[in-house]
């Protein structure tokens, strides 16, 4: 939708892609080598990325997989890569447990075990990336992997989902020189373009430094919607001493969106009497489109330091600065007698400018006391968000005829319409301590808790402006048993707090935190030579103090009452293996039984919304390894989701349900020297489906599309 001109981009890949003679030179010398590491990564560090060696940045300690008590999965840049994906959401699916969530379809949204884990979930190397800054899509080029930590993380970051968290782990410079440049374009008018480009400053390798850049243009398919994003990401790492580490990390981003909106459940999920409605309907006026303009820049740092083999401290700090805005956007609000057109009001124009600083700093000893060993964590982190909203709303109505469209006729809101403004100060402050204890060669215990007081404070005034502070401790219990030296048992155990301080009960008074706890158990098998990696788990997760509307007779408006409780259960079952070398087999396997087990106004016993009871997902690539074809290859995946409500039950509105789907990808590639070729489609057979929705929200999923890329490493 938005085009730069031929001239500014063609300096811009000059600038980032004019390599020095000795890069170059140095790229020939390690070229033959540098494609074998590459290939050997690509076979160990796979889908859940669990190699007994391998430790996690979100587990915040250096403790090995099969010792680590909670259930972390990894997708590895390589993958991300093989399949093509663009979208957080779709890279998730890789991931046992996790499925799409209600997200108007154009924003990142997903569910951990069967609760939203879309807001404040997401980590950008360790620190939260607040879910107020990034509305539209994470940026997956410039990271090196992707993990997800399942069930709560409290004890270790404080606030958040009952369901888990994702972290999204930062590319950083690396010892051996290269640049990579790579080229895509496919469906809806696709053009991408990549660079990668990664050099040693000094002779010593003391100064390292790489940067990452994405330009890409692209329509969707719904009508009248696009987008054009510009990201940079500058990384410089000194390594003064073999001790100490300190990597700057910086990241741009500008994007220009045209967003849809979802549309009606008549014609689309469920039938309409006039026929079926084209997914490619816009529900936004195509003449004015609904814009969304969003830019911000973050600078921070990751500093490491060892005092001994014994004792050693990390901190990671960033700072945030953002803006965000959208205007002309369009969202149904009711459909006529007759099921032919639709009602919509209008949302903005809306603006928010803040900043956004976090903080973590930990202290990690070992140390034995008798026949225990033990490997003690202890971290403070602060977080602080500052920012300033104004915001527009008017209900129209303004109307469209679903199956003769008239556009041009939403050119703006109501002039009579007042805005409303806002601004606030939210503040997290948290203590952590944790203690990984091994006894034997097989057996360890982890116990830990973390102290949190949360703040918020608005300016909307009166009581709902008053300044609202929680506190809650989060405590976490974990074994883990050793069978042999690739198989572990373990059980863990873990709270989680989420603060509520924007609802008020009846009388005024603020509701406490949301509350969560989790148990689970199960298999883990990690091969050391990375061949066979896997978990099978059962858990149970209650979220406890869920705020819902109270409905009494003299109950002010916009009130809640604490009667709320809700739980999953579940089982997963993750794995990949590499059979022999070239062919890689990942799978995952979620079953989920989520339901509302006290509520006063949802009907207990009812499933939750959204939530499927299965979900299958499988991948496989081989590569032919010798001959007239080698490094030729092919890779095909599945992902299924079983029928689901599309709302949670209440007495007087129960829910339809959606059907279940299955899509098929598939991916072809081919490397010659330095150049490789690849082509991706996604949705082979151009699934119809509905992820999720309501009778005025339903999302329908991407059709068929393909991508072509060519790239190479110089």
């Amino acid at each position: 939708m938005f085009r730069a001109s031929a001239a500014s981009f063609a300096m811009g890949i000059a600038l980032f892609s004019a390599p020095t003679a000795a890069l170059a030179a140095a790229n020939e010398a390690a070229e033959n080598s540098a494609a074998e590491e590459a290939e050997a990564r690509r076979g160990t560090i796979i889908v859940t990325g669990h190699l007994a060696k391998d430790t996690a940045m979100a587990a915040k300690a250096d403790i090995p997989i099969l010792e680590n008590s909670q259930a972390i999965s990894i997708i590895s840049k390589e993958t991300l890569d093989l399949q093509g994906v663009r979208r957080l959401g779709d890279a998730l699916f890789n991931v046992a447990g996790v499925s799409r969530n209600n997200t108007y379809g154009f924003f990142d949204g997903f569910n951990i075990r069967g609760f939203s884990a879309s807001a404040g979930a997401t980590y950008l190397d360790g620190l939260l990336d607040d879910p107020g800054v990034n509305y539209a899509t994470t940026e997956l080029a410039g990271l090196e992997r992707v993990e997800v930590v399942k069930g709560p993380a409290s004890g270790l970051f404080g606030q958040g989902p009952l369901s888990g968290i994702v972290n999204l782990v930062s590319k950083r410079p690396q010892e051996e020189a290269f640049v990579d440049v790579s080229v895509a374009g496919g469906s809806y008018d696709l053009f991408e373009a990549q660079i990668d480009a990664n050099s040693p400053i000094t002779a010593d390798g003391t100064l390292l430094g790489r940067i990452s850049a994405v330009f890409r243009d692209q329509d969707f398919f719904v009508h009248g919607s696009g987008q054009r994003r510009i990201f940079i990401a500058p990384s410089l790492t000194w390594k003064p001493s073999p001790d100490t580490s300190l990597t700057l990390l910086g990241r741009y981003v500008d994007d220009k969106v045209n967003p849809w909106s979802p549309t009606t459940a008549y014609g689309t999920a469920l039938p309409n009497p006039n026929g079926d409605i084209s997914i490619k309907l816009s529900i936004n006026d195509t003449e004015y489109p609904a814009i969304q303009k969003n830019d911000y820049w973050t600078l921070g740092y990751v500093l490491d330091h060892k005092f001994s083999d014994a004792i050693s401290f990390h901190q990671s700090v960033r700072y945030q600065d953002f803006h965000n805005s959208w205007d002309h956007w369009l969202f149904v609000s009711s459909i006529s007698s007759d099921y032919r057109q639709v009602a919509r009001f209008y949302y903005g124009p809306f603006n928010e400018n803040g900043t956004y600083f976090r903080a973590d700093s930990n202290l990690s000893a070992r140390f034995d006391t008798g026949p225990l060993n033990h490997y003690v964590l202890a971290g403070i982190d602060y977080g602080r968000k500052k920012y300033d909203q104004s915001n527009l709303f008017d209900g129209g109505p303004y109307y469209l005829d679903l199956y003769e469209p008239v556009y041009g006729t939403v050119s703006g809101p109501d002039p009579a319409v007042a805005s409303t403004t806002s601004g606030g100060i939210n503040k997290q402050r948290g203590f952590y301590l944790q203690d990984h204890v091994k006894l034997g060669e097989w057996l360890t215990v982890t116990l830990g808790g973390r102290w949190d007081k949360a703040s918020s404070h608005n300016s909307s005034g009166g009581v709902f402006g008053a300044k609202v502070t929680d506190t809650a401790f989060s405590p976490r219990a974990g074994l883990t048993f050793g069978l042999s030296n690739a198989v572990s048992l373990y059980f863990n155990f873990a709270k989680s707090f989420s603060p509520q301080g924007s609802y008020r009960s009846a009388d005024g008074s603020t509701l406490p935190p949301e509350r969560g706890v989790n148990y689970e158990g199960g298999l883990k098998v990690a091969r050391p030579d990375g061949t066979l990696t896997g978990m099978a788990t059962i858990f149970q997760l209650t979220r406890e103090n869920v705020a819902t509307a109270d409905l009494s007779p003299n109950a002010p408006p916009n009130t809640y009452v604490l009667t709320g409780e809700q739980r999953t259960r579940g089982i997963e079952l993750e794995g990949a293996w590499r059979p022999v070398p070239g062919l890689d087999l990942t799978a995952a396997y979620t079953y989920l039984d989520a339901e509302v087990t006290a509520d006063s106004r949802l009907l207990v016993g009812s499933r939750l919304g959204s939530v499927p009871r299965h979900i299958v997902n499988l991948w496989g690539r081989y590569t032919i390894q010798s001959g007239a074809l080698a490094n030729l290859g092919a890779g095909l995946g599945l992902h299924h989701e079983s029928n689901r409500p599309s709302s949670t039950a209440t007495a007087s509105a129960p829910p339809f349900m959606l059907d279940g789907y299955v899509l098929v990808d598939a991916a072809l590639y081919y490397k010659i020297g330095a150049w490789s070729v690849q082509a991706n489609v996604r949705n082979i057979f151009n699934e119809r489906y509905f992820p999720t929705a309501s009778l005025t929200r339903t999302t329908p999923g991407e059709p068929r599309t393909f991508m072509i890329s060519l790239s190479r490493r110089f």
